[in-house]
């Protein structure tokens, strides 16, 4: 009997820990790579085209902020879209800054705060798009009467 009643304080408990785990997690290994990234000495990097570099800030942080973005929205949530949207970029912008001090030990890199501007800019550009997709949805949301189910009974009251 004792058994039983812990069992759903235990199976919640492991619910809220897995959910925070599959949020945060990834959050926490990008960020991860992202210092694998910066590790990699500056003559071992290839420059294909001029400003690459600043495609690669732009392309990473924004999956970073995407990442980051889902693990606020999703971990502590609410209606608050705006705060966690904020935090988002804050904390995205923490961790360039960080990046960009943490690539000047590394021989062949320097730090560059156009950088940094880059990786705060795509966490603003994923910010805003996914701000800007959870108003406006491409599909119907769940819970709601399909467009075509909607329309039924405004065209049978014409």
């Amino acid at each position: 009997m004792t058994g039983t009643a812990s069992a759903p304080v235990m199976s919640g408990h492991r619910g809220k820990l897995g959910r925070f785990l599959s949020y945060w997690l990834p959050v926490i290994l990008y960020i991860g790579l992202i210092f694998v990234a910066s590790s990699i000495p500056g003559r071992m990097v290839p420059v294909y085209f001029p400003y690459m570099d600043k495609l690669e800030h732009l392309t990473e942080y924004a999956l970073f902020g995407l990442l980051l973005g889902r693990a606020f929205r999703f971990t502590v949530g609410g209606p608050r879209g705006r705060l966690w949207a904020l935090a988002t970029v804050l904390l995205g912008a923490i961790v360039g800054a960080v990046d960009e001090l943490y690539q000047r030990s590394t021989p062949g890199r320097l730090s560059d705060v156009r950088d940094w501007v880059m990786d705060v800019t795509a966490l603003l550009i994923a910010v805003l798009l996914t701000q800007y997709a959870r108003v406006h949805p491409i599909g119907p949301r769940r819970g709601s009467r399909s467009g075509a189910a909607a329309r039924a009974p405004e065209e049978e009251a014409r």
